[in-house]
């Protein structure tokens, strides 16, 4: 049934591009943004032909480094208000990461890698 319901979900999308394009719709046309990690997109697409000559436009974007996500973890503890020490810099934090991840895991979980750092530190501070 899930899949019926992706095979559905997909005929609706396809509808309402080819409506738009033929003016059925007025002058409005849907924005439809699909996401995913690149290998998994891409096969999703080839697998649905219908639906990948509808998207003549897509964007590729580069795994977060090491300091981009030591900046992204500091914005999230603050937003989650936690104060972080002085001493726990972007710089400390970004080595630290470096030095105990590899870049395959980190490309696997790219930006969820700062939600499972801040939900770790959270378990460390309730002990």
């Amino acid at each position: 049934q899930k899949a019926e319901s992706g095979v559905d979900a997909i005929g609706e999308l396809i509808r309402g591009i080819d409506a738009a394009a033929e003016g059925k719709e007025g002058d409005t046309f849907p924005l439809i943004i699909i996401a995913g990690f690149p290998q998994e997109m891409q096969s999703f697409l080839a697998a649905q032909g219908a639906l990948r000559k509808r998207f003549s436009l897509t964007f590729e974007f580069p795994d977060y480094t090491c300091k981009e996500l030591a900046k992204i973890f500091i914005d999230l503890c603050q937003a989650k208000g936690f104060y972080l020490e002085d001493t726990l810099s972007v710089r400390v934090l970004s080595d630290l990461l470096e030095k105990n991840t590899t870049a395959e895991w980190r490309a696997e979980r790219n930006g969820r890698v700062c939600e499972m750092l801040l939900s770790g530190a959270r378990t460390e501070v309730r002990r």
